[in-house]
């Protein structure tokens, strides 16, 4: 296979730099397979990462961390500051796109005050700056690939390159056995949503988790599971982040914030039923859905809170007056699109502001985090977090990671929750939940255990 990387022109970018880092780009004229990258990079994992956003025409994935961006800090803006400081010293070096693709990519989890062992791997605030960046958007491939200016070698990068550009491969398929499939505390659980509905007025929702333990008799497969999420759900973010012998896998349809060029965009999304893919039901159970009174005052508890915290750091806000539908493969949400020119030129503490939303902790924010610390069973860690990436132009995205999955060797815990309000029903949220692990159970293959 050949390739081109404009050679003479970065070598002689990389001559000229004064900069401490260099980062140099070479562009492929066909897709990369994700799959086939995991698997070709199986001697690097513990610190890879893929994100695949919704519009299912641009992916990225890493591997070989040159940093970790990592502590355990109450508010996220430090990742933010530190990232700032770093890519000042890094030589962009990218003749064949108008923007070099570096980036970071990470997550922070749900709350800084209460953290498991579980989750131990990832510390509170984890991000990875990788080596080798693979960009998949408009049918083609960026390779970025990132050293100290005083360690670059072209042929190193030429390697790189031909080394992921492999075709020639035959992916084990083979997930192993199921031994174990076993919701954790569902009954307690039940239990804790009764309590919690008693405690609740109309002004007030706690969102309230539980999971699902499945083990099989080998390691899971990341490319296998990665290959199944990929052909069972199209319209939903895909994010997968390592760190040692742990993978956080979550297939999620709601992002959190995106800034690109001074423009902030966010999404509402609240509200759940399931999707038949029998069109007549379908367009049916969506009418009941945009009246069921239950589901709208979910949803606007979730649109206020996030017009709340942004106000301070845009004008021009405009949305859907009216909830518009989300579809996904297997469900459907209420969601509203919110758009607002940013103000200040620093955003830093809008994450801290949005994150948790009524959709992931409740409201008031604040008594309802308290509550799901101190009355929730286990630890949400990157669960419910927002999980995504920042760039070298100060651009970033970040996803709120529900269905999602925490993978060690061959078991994973699956999470799922769920709304609780005054009017809600204990049995009504079992059943949710159970749906809402319908994306990871297909991803794991299991797809055919039905246990509400």
């Amino acid at each position: 296979m050949t390739f081109d990387v404009k050679e003479s022109e970065i070598v002689e970018a990389v001559y000229e730099s004064k900069r401490n880092w260099v980062s140099v780009e070479a562009k492929l004229n066909f897709e990369l397979d994700p799959t086939l990258l995991f698997h070709i990079t199986e001697d690097n994992k513990g610190d890879r990462f893929y994100f695949k956003k919704n519009d299912n025409e641009t992916a990225f994935f890493g591997y070989n961390a040159i940093k970790r961006f990592k502590n355990d800090f109450e508010n996220k803006q430090s990742i933010f500051r530190e990232w700032e400081k770093y890519r000042n010293d890094i030589e962009l070096i990218h003749p064949e796109s108008d923007k070099h693709h570096l980036k970071i990519c990470g997550g922070f989890q749900f709350t800084a005050h209460k953290s498991g062992d579980e989750w131990r791997e990832f510390g509170i605030n984890h991000f990875v700056l990788p080596e080798v960046l693979v960009t998949i958007e408009d049918g083609c491939t960026f390779i970025t690939y990132t050293v100290e200016t005083s360690e670059f070698d072209i042929e190193s990068f030429k390697h790189v390159i031909r080394q992921l550009s492999q075709t020639d491969i035959t992916l084990d398929q083979e997930m192993g056995n199921v031994k174990r499939i076993e919701d954790i505390y569902k009954d307690e659980w039940r239990d804790l949503v009764k309590e919690t509905i008693e405690t609740l007025d109309d002004k007030k929702k706690i969102v309230l988790a539980r999971r699902r333990i499945v083990q099989f008799d080998k390691d899971i497969s990341i490319p296998t599971i990665l290959r199944q999420a990929l052909q069972a759900e199209h319209n939903s973010y895909l994010f997968v982040l390592e760190s040692q012998n742990s993978v956080f896998f979550s297939q999620t349809p709601e992002q959190l914030m995106e800034v690109n060029e001074d423009v902030l965009s966010t999404k509402a999304v609240a509200g759940t039923i399931k999707r038949t893919h029998q069109e007549q039901l379908d367009n049916a159970n969506i009418e009941q859905f945009l009246q069921d009174e239950k589901n709208l005052n979910e949803h606007r508890f979730v649109v206020e809170s996030i017009l709340n915290d942004i106000e301070p750091y845009v004008e021009e806000v405009s949305f859907n007056k009216r909830p518009q539908i989300l579809a996904n493969d297997h469900l459907y949400h209420l969601y509203t699109m919110i758009h607002g020119n940013l103000s200040k030129k620093s955003y830093i503490g809008l994450l801290d502001r949005l994150h948790p939303t009524p959709a992931l902790g409740g409201y008031p924010k604040d008594e309802a985090v308290e509550y799901i610390e101190q009355l929730e069973f286990g630890t949400r860690g990157l669960y419910g977090a927002p999980v995504g990436y920042i760039d070298m132009y100060n651009s970033c995205e970040f996803i709120v990671a529900i269905r999602s999955m925490l993978i060690k060797k061959n078991r994973t815990t699956l999470f799922a929750g769920c709304g609780i309000v005054s009017d809600s029903d204990a049995d009504s949220e079992v059943n949710e939940t159970a749906m809402k692990f319908i994306p990871m159970m297909r991803a794991l293959g299991v797809d055919n255990y039905d246990q509400p």
